[in-house]
Formats: structure tokens, C-alpha cells, sequence
């Protein structure tokens, strides 16, 4: 009796597993109606390591902090290329205002555009 008890409740558990919804990956979407595609891994990391040690970086950087946001490392930067735009490497930096809410900054083919809300 306790083999059919473990073998019922077995089968339960990996019938559960096949049946019920999980959180699948959802791809990025966005309501530009601009074609993107984000960059991930490898080639990710070596974008944002090229960008950190750029002078381009390091500049922005220093007037975003003088503008009173302060940054929380690199853990969360988002890389995309843009399509449209002839394939523009686009790249969110996270920053936080006075307040503790993330903002991004954003730099386009290297080059630092400015601070917007995270929407």
C-alpha cells in the first residue's frame, strides 16, 4: 500500500509539472513599432565593457553624479540594437535619482544621449 501511495502521489507531481503554466520567457517587446532585438551574453558583456572604459562613460558619468543621480553598478544594464535606426547599438544604463528611483541613462553608439524615466 505505501508503494501505490508514493508511486500515485509521483505521478502527481510530474503530471502537475506538464499541466500547469509556468512562467515562460517572454521576448522583448516594445511599443515603438521600431524593429529591436536585445543583445545577450557574451557579446553583451563586451559591449558594456567596451562602453565602461570609454572616455564617453566615464564623462557622462561624472555629470549625471554632479546632477544628483549616483550609480548602482552594472548588474542591470540593458543592451538592444535598433533596426530602424541602421542597426544603432542602443544601451540603458540604471541610475537613481534623489528619491531612489531608477532611471536610465541612455547612450546610442557610444555616445551619451541623457537621463530618462524608467517606463
Amino acid at each position: 500500500m505505501k508503494k501505490w501511495l508514493t508511486l500515485l502521489s509521483g505521478l502527481l507531481v510530474a503530471l502537475s509539472l506538464f499541466v500547469t503554466s509556468g512562467n515562460s520567457v517572454k521576448a522583448a517587446t516594445m511599443d515603438c513599432g521600431c524593429d529591436v532585438s536585445p543583445v545577450l551574453g557574451a557579446e553583451k558583456n563586451k559591449i558594456i565593457a567596451d562602453l565602461i572604459s570609454s572616455q564617453e562613460y566615464k564623462d557622462a558619468k561624472l555629470n549625471v553624479r554632479d546632477e544628483g543621480y549616483s550609480w548602482k553598478g552594472v548588474n542591470d544594464i540593458e543592451v538592444i540594437v535598433n533596426h530602424t535606426l541602421n542597426d544603432a547599438l542602443m544601451i540603458a544604463v540604471p541610475v537613481y535619482n534623489q528619491n531612489g528611483i531608477a532611471e536610465m541613462a541612455v547612450f546610442i553608439n557610444g555616445k551619451f544621449m541623457r537621463v530618462v524615466p524608467n517606463d
